[in-house]
């Protein structure tokens, strides 16, 4: 579980940070570190999806806290997100090729989820070309970071015998 709390540590601060750098109105650079995190520790649960989701959640919590004012929003979507997760790491072996595939799949998801939410609540009225263009926003950054840290957690998990599912 060490790798686990290192990654999701790693990867709050590193958004945390990185947003501080990257302006708000970028459409290149757009960091969903955290979200990512939660793709590249489900294998090291080894099926304990209650305890993952548990993570999920407050994952999303601590996000709606320091990173938005929707609280409650991020730790719902995180979890749905979490769930989605579980169903494709069945469908997929876990590699890295498959963990750029779910990213691909989850940024899709968690952006639609959110613009709906948004545009239902009232909160704030998008046009789609928007959610689009946050979308493929999202991925160059977030894909390059996934390989990077799924080729290090593996090489840390092959190295000191630590158990996921692959």
């Amino acid at each position: 579980m060490t790798i686990v709390v290192v990654v999701l540590i790693f990867s709050f601060f590193l958004e945390s940070i990185i947003s501080n750098f990257i302006p708000l109105d970028t459409n290149l650079f757009v960091p969903l570190f955290t979200l990512i995190s939660l793709i590249i520790i489900y294998p090291y649960f080894n099926g304990e999806k209650t305890n993952y989701l548990k993570v999920c959640a407050g994952i999303g919590f601590l996000y709606d806290v320091v990173f938005t004012d929707t609280l409650m929003m991020n730790l719902v979507l995180f979890v749905l997100l979490g769930l989605f997760i579980c169903f494709l790491n069945q469908l997929f072996s876990n590699n890295v090729f498959s963990v750029i595939l779910i990213s691909v799949v989850i940024i899709f998801l968690y952006r639609v989820m959110e613009y709906g939410i948004l545009c239902l609540s009232g909160l704030f009225a998008f046009h789609m070309e928007r959610l689009w263009e946050s979308i493929f926003s999202s991925l160059l950054l977030n894909l390059f970071y996934v390989s990077i840290v799924y080729l290090i957690t593996d090489f840390f998990a092959k190295k000191y015998h630590i158990r996921k599912i692959d």
